[in-house]
């Protein structure tokens, strides 16, 4: 269910493409300092939106540098990151680990087992550090978990439940930001499940997996979609964001459609 929040690299200059490449370089030599190589394993455009987010509302102070590393050896690249990057490299490792888990459950995943394996200690870490957002994320795919096994067709339920765990993540801290980061985590949380659904329904029906969307097979899911990353987008325009805030503008209102236009253009 991840992989959606992501840039839309043609709408934006060449300096915010290479502002956004900062932010995901940094999140990941995050990884590699709190978590390891197999911490790096687990970096995300999801993450990397959280971590700008949460730096850009805290007015956080960047650490800024250029390295090489084994995905660009012959060249340096510039790295930038902040207190929340260490936050949303914690919670990377995290939902890896769950995802892991659940596809040893699912198909049995002998590499999905070993890798959930080699994360575990990582995950004590992060828990023992955020025990109320790892809780968040350990209850949430329990529920849906559950819901997955009584083949619950009512997508709403699902949805909301995601969109819980979601919200709870984008509160790092309790203060007077939490509720508008919970309902823009939650909206987001929501539209990104039933994405994710819309996206895998007819493979899901071919496969025989579940789907809560099965039963409105020849449903428009567009107008829903729009209403619940409107929702979203509600709350983050009530945000003070300023530095980069046009880059996640265009991840929210942009990038986030990026899979669903390239699977309505396949059909």
């Amino acid at each position: 269910m991840f992989g959606y929040i992501m840039v839309n690299h043609k709408t934006l200059t060449k300096e915010e493409n290479s502002r956004y490449r900062e932010l995901y370089c940094g999140l990941c030599k995050k990884l590699g300092e709190m978590h390891d190589s197999m911490g790096r394993m687990t970096l995300s455009y999801d993450m990397t939106f959280l971590s700008a987010l949460l730096s850009s509302l805290y007015q956080e102070t960047e650490t800024i540098g250029m390295q090489k590393c084994l995905v660009h050896p012959f060249r340096n690249h510039t790295y930038s990151y902040s207190r929340s990057t260490d936050y949303a490299a914690d919670l990377s490792v995290v939902l890896a680990y769950y995802k892991c888990l659940d596809d040893w459950n699912d198909d049995h995943s002998v590499v999905a087992h070993v890798k959930s394996k080699a994360l575990q200690k990582k995950v004590d870490t992060a828990v023992a550090r955020w025990p109320r957002q790892c809780a968040a994320i350990s209850n949430g795919i329990a529920i849906l978990s559950d819901m997955e096994r009584s083949n619950e067709l009512n997508p709403d339920l699902p949805a909301n439940c995601f969109g819980t765990l979601m919200g709870e993540l984008f509160v790092r801290d309790e203060d007077e930001h939490a509720t508008t980061l919970r309902k823009l985590g939650a909206a987001l949380g929501r539209f990104i499940y039933l994405m994710d659904a819309v996206n895998d329904l007819r493979e899901d029906i071919k496969k025989e997996r579940y789907n809560p969307l099965v039963a409105m097979m020849d449903t428009d899911f567009t107008p829903i979609l729009t209403l619940l990353i409107g929702e979203c987008t509600k709350a983050f325009e009530t945000l003070p964001l300023d530095k980069d805030v046009t880059i996640m503008r265009n991840i929210l209102y942009s990038g986030v459609w990026l899979k669903y236009s390239s699977k309505e253009r396949a059909e």
